[in-house]
């Protein structure tokens, strides 16, 4: 028979104090529960590795999670600092913004202002924070601002005069948004603030020195029509009055005097047409003439067909013949004829070659007009634009030289770019650029 502790021995620890403890020595010898207390010591065993196996992993785990939480904590203090370090640049930037940087509660509260708005109104953040806007709004302007921002529109922009800290004048330029919150409730406003007083009191001097230059533009005009009409009745009454003495005295002159009064009434005309050239070069750009639609091939072919009668000429045309302009036609047509006469009362050859042409850009239409002529010397290439100079003597040619001066002058208005090449005894080509249909006029004709 086995003792009691032998038996004791096989058992799991646990299990031999439970036995001492609850059962009598009888039954714990009893070899009939030998079988019984084998299997719960087994049990035992199972329990106590199972419970190693979960100790040593919780263990793993809160190592771990240990490891873990160090490192969230070393990276969460690091994008702290980032943060930080963000927020402080950030309102750096913010502070070094001219504009006034504003956020508005709902009830037009200040809630946020950026330092702008200290060197603009001359009041501190500190002291604005909290008040409503409107309290720095003059009241007229006020009222409809507030009808601005209750209505459906996003983003309100108006123009304002405000009277600073130290009683300064000011405008500002105001724009303000509708500030949603993330569902889609409305929270208040955001927006800027910007000193516009130099742009409107620069504003208001422009508009006063074009209202000058009119005034003095009108005036010119009129006294340019007066001068000429003063200037051209007495040549008219010179031309005239030669006429009526050559006639008066035909059997009396001879061939050198009828040739003088001939000069004079020639040098009469010359005069009459440097008048005209003078009125036209002061009027030149100024004059707005009506936007038409057209085919550019349709005015060079008008053009062609006038200076077709003079001399022995041909055209060349080299451009798209379908290409429509919507642009000042009789201006375009004012610049082709200047360039193509010239062409033609310059030339030295005795079959004169004209040729046009026109290419459309993303911007604008380059022309040209090139001649077969004698050429201009490098050295005149910008002289010929300035009023009064010709190449040739008048007694040769005759002409005002204000052609080219108007033509530039009108150029120049237009902001377009002007520009000769010629090869001497070969020809000459100006160049020139042409708006292209910048602003469609809804009044052109079709």
């Amino acid at each position: 028979m086995l003792t009691s502790d032998s038996t004791e021995l096989s058992y799991h620890r646990l299990l031999k104090r439970q036995i001492r403890k609850s059962l009598p020595c009888e039954l714990a010898e009893d070899p009939r529960l030998h079988e019984f207390l084998s299997s719960v010591s087994q049990a035992y065993l199972e329990f106590q590795e199972d419970l190693g196996r979960v100790e040593h992993i919780l263990e793993q785990s809160s190592n771990e999670l240990f490891k873990t939480n160090r490192e969230l904590s070393r990276i969460a203090e690091e994008k702290t600092k980032e943060a930080a370090f963000s927020n402080q640049r950030l309102e750096e930037v913010v502070s070094s913004i001219s504009e006034v940087l504003v956020q508005l509660d709902k009830d037009g509260n200040l809630v946020y202002l950026n330092s702008a708005w200290e060197s603009v109104t001359g009041y501190s953040v500190a002291e604005s924070l909290g008040k409503n806007w409107m309290t720095f709004i003059p009241a007229e302007a006020g009222n409809g601002i507030a009808e601005l921002l209750d209505s459906e529109i996003k983003t309100m922009e108006a123009t304002v005069q405000i009277s600073t800290a130290d009683r300064t004048e000011k405008w500002l330029g105001i724009t303000l948004s509708h500030h949603m919150s993330a569902d889609a409730t409305h929270v208040g406003y955001i927006g800027t603030f910007v000193d516009i007083t130099q742009r409107v009191e620069s504003e208001k001097k422009l508009k006063s020195y074009m209202r000058d230059l009119e005034k003095i533009n009108a005036e010119l005009d009129q006294f340019a029509y007066v001068v000429s009409h003063d200037l051209k009745a007495p040549l008219r009454a010179i031309n005239n009055l030669s006429e009526w003495i050559e006639e008066d005295i035909t059997d009396l002159i001879e061939g050198d005097t009828k040739d003088q009064f001939k000069l004079l009434r020639g040098r009469v005309h010359r005069m009459e047409s440097l008048i005209n050239g003078i009125l036209s070069y002061s009027r030149a750009g100024r004059i707005k003439t009506t936007k038409e639609r057209f085919l550019v091939k349709s005015i060079v072919d008008d053009l062609c067909e006038t200076f077709g009668t003079k001399k022995s000429v041909s055209f060349n045309l080299e451009g798209d013949p379908e290409l429509e302009l919507v642009s000042e036609k009789i201006t375009l047509m004012q610049i082709l004829q200047n360039f193509m006469s010239n062409g033609i009362k310059y030339n030295d050859k005795q079959d004169v070659v004209i040729t046009v042409g026109w290419q459309e850009t993303d911007s604008f239409i380059q022309f040209f007009v090139a001649d077969n002529g004698p050429g201009i010397s490098p050295e005149f290439h910008d002289k010929i634009f300035v009023i009064f100079q010709t190449l040739q003597s008048r007694d040769e040619v005759e002409s005002t030289g204000v052609g080219l001066a108007i033509v530039k002058k009108i150029m120049d208005e237009k902001g377009g770019i002007i520009r000769v090449e010629s090869i001497m005894k070969e020809g000459t080509t100006f160049f020139f650029t042409w708006p292209k249909n910048e602003v469609k006029d809804t009044d052109a004709q079709p």
